[in-house]
């Protein structure tokens, strides 16, 4: 199963299970025993479903990037440029 990678107040490697449970799959509109991987979920889904992990406000993520790899996992950082 992949991984996703947040950058929010710190650095946070978690599990796609673990953000991605039932009860949250529903909350942001999926059901909750629909299998899913990360290329079945839009920027928006990633991000309401991490705000919820967080226990922040929907809104905490609008600036975050998130790239999904080829191979499932995704990265969510804040949308900088590198280097700056």
């Amino acid at each position: 199963m992949p991984n996703i990678h947040v950058m929010y107040e710190g650095t946070h490697d978690l599990d796609f299970n673990e953000v991605f449970t039932g009860e949250r799959k529903a909350s942001i509109g999926l059901t909750e025993d629909a299998e899913i991987t990360s290329k079945d979920l839009s920027n928006n889904q990633i991000k309401a479903a991490l705000a919820q992990h967080f226990d922040v406000g929907p809104d905490e993520f609008t600036d975050h990037y998130v790239d999904i790899a080829p191979n499932g996992n995704i990265t969510v950082r804040p949308s900088t440029p590198f280097g700056a």
